[in-house]
């Protein structure tokens, strides 16, 4: 990939061109060279263009459909085929003015199509219009992707929030019941945590959490564990495929976590420092079973941890007779 890069700056309409001859590549620097709001790059190796427009994450693709070592067509299809890539508007730039040949881009996903060489006026014209739509798009994907951000994160701690944990243990019970793997649950809560807040006052209460929140996300690194506010000072993670022995040791790292903060709790009736309580339940899903059985369970082993003296994990008590 040749590259005729300015410096620099989001204002800037990227434009790869894809063509393995190289007058091509100059013809187009020398139309784009007094268009300041253009940053070019050139790609003559039609096999590598996926690669080189996911490396330059181009506004608008300008390609040949004839190239030696390629098929423009089936270049197409690639692109359309590529997350990074089929949002990317593709102008085809040809020799070929065959009705037939058009109207296969065009059901292939290219957005235009250009017979070599057009005005330059012209040129300009549609590269900027299909460029600066696809700015906007991705202007509008990343506002779309900042606001479900928000919309599923504790502002206090930036776990996820009760709403998302609902959602995701929701689709978590199903597919472990489908896939027939223990599902696992961890309730913890910050042992006084009232007392701290009456003591030290909500700044420091809120600074308490967000400590918690860290020791849960540096614990918690498996790609399928999922950790979230609860309400107050509870938290929940959720631990697929895990069976009770496993998640038992993690809440014990978690623990043992929180306790390594060693910050201060002079109004605790269990330890001079903050100590969480942790319940720990597993269950493997059945048809005849409910999601809601699983979080009684964690909710029960939570409660006997505090009942049992606080600052350590429990699981369900065993039912009489069992």
């Amino acid at each position: 990939m040749s590259q005729n890069r300015k410096p620099s700056n989001d204002n800037h309409l990227r434009v790869l061109l894809v063509d393995d001859q190289l007058m091509i590549h100059e013809v187009l620097r020398r139309m784009l060279a007094e268009a300041d709001e253009f940053e070019l790059a050139c790609c003559s190796e039609g096999v590598r263009a996926p690669d080189v427009a996911r490396e330059f994450a181009p506004d608008v693709i300008l390609q040949d459909l004839v190239m030696q070592d390629a098929d423009g067509l089936e270049l197409l299809r690639q692109y359309k085929a590529d997350a990074a890539l089929r949002d990317v508007p593709v102008i085809v730039l040809s020799g070929n003015d065959k009705a037939d040949t058009k109207a296969q881009s065009f059901a292939l996903g290219a957005c235009d199509y250009l017979v070599k060489f057009p005005e330059r006026v012209e040129l300009l014209a549609r590269l900027r219009h299909h460029a600066n739509a696809h700015l906007a798009l991705r202007q509008r994907n990343a506002a779309w992707e900042e606001l479900k951000h928000i919309a599923i994160t504790d502002r206090l701690t930036g776990l996820y929030n009760r709403w998302y944990f609902d959602e995701v243990y929701a689709r978590e019970w199903l597919r472990a019941r489908r896939e027939r793997h223990p599902l696992a649950l961890l309730l913890l809560d910050v042992d006084y945590f009232k007392r701290y807040n009456d003591y030290y006052g909500h700044q420091a209460g809120d600074v308490c959490l967000q400590k918690v929140a860290r020791v849960l996300k540096d614990t918690c690194r498996r790609p399928g564990d999922f950790a979230a506010r609860y309400g107050g000072e509870e938290f929940v993670v959720v631990l697929p495929d895990t069976a009770l022995a496993n998640a038992v040791q993690l809440a014990q790292l978690i623990r043992a976590g929180v306790a390594a903060l060693e910050m201060p709790h002079a109004a605790s009736a269990v330890a001079q420092v903050v100590t969480v309580s942790v319940g720990a339940s597993c269950m493997l899903p059945r048809d005849e079973s409910c999601a809601e059985e699983l979080l009684r369970e964690a909710d029960r082993a939570l409660y006997r941890a505090k009942a049992e003296g606080r600052n350590r994990v429990a699981t369900p008590p065993v039912p009489d007779g069992a």
